[in-house]
């Protein structure tokens, strides 16, 4: 089985394309959803969390409030860091167990939807990667109108991040994603298109 890492920055369009591959019938596994299973009330993460950030993160019901959390790690990399290293282990492990499962399945190809793919040197395990691109000003535009954030706090959110150029320069495949919806189902059915018939 082909493990493709699919990633980029914030607001590039990342989870449309991973939705697109999904409309090919192809596996993905989405870090994102998996990154909140395991902060679900109770779970490991969850309690890692409470224990690093305390109570004031929590809303009334005592889930974990993630706008706030979001607002404080954007703003101090020492505590998103610390963050990460709660949340890298235990995504690492259920990743693991779901590649192994869809290799037993049988999977010819299966993508891996990671934001923090460079951020977290993940590079060598796959075998190839694909990163979805748009320039920064389209990139804040798109952030602030999904967000509802302001442009400063928009460009806090993409400075957090490694560099979307270096992503880029560090893939094997780029989806162009600045273009119209239509554009962007072209590109990834071309990409698809290549890598059925076993061109990539």
């Amino acid at each position: 089985m082909k493990w493709i890492g699919l990633t980029g920055g914030i607001a590039t369009g990342k989870s449309t394309i991973a939705r697109l591959f999904e409309s090919r019938e192809y596996e993905v596994v989405d870090a994102d959803q998996i990154s909140h299973d395991v902060t679900r009330l109770g779970e490991r993460g969850y309690l890692q969390i409470l224990s690093l950030f305390g109570t004031d993160i929590l809303l009334d019901n005592q889930q974990l409030d993630r706008k706030k959390l979001g607002e404080i790690i954007f703003r101090d990399a020492d505590q998103r860091l610390q963050l990460e290293n709660i949340l890298h282990p235990l995504i690492q492990k259920k990743v693991s167990d779901l590649r192994k499962q869809h290799e037993l399945d049988g999977l010819r190809y299966c993508f891996y939807d990671v934001p923090l793919l460079f951020e977290k040197k993940l590079q060598s395990q796959f075998d190839f990667i694909v990163t979805a691109w748009c320039p920064l000003e389209q990139q804040l535009q798109r952030l602030m109108a999904r967000n509802k954030l302001t442009l400063e706090a928009a460009r806090e959110r993409v400075v957090a991040q490694f560099p979307l150029t270096d992503k880029v320069a560090g893939s094997h495949f780029c989806i162009d994603n600045s273009g119209s919806e239509s554009d962007l189902i072209l590109l990834v059915n071309h990409f698809c298109d290549q890598l059925d018939l076993n061109m990539i």
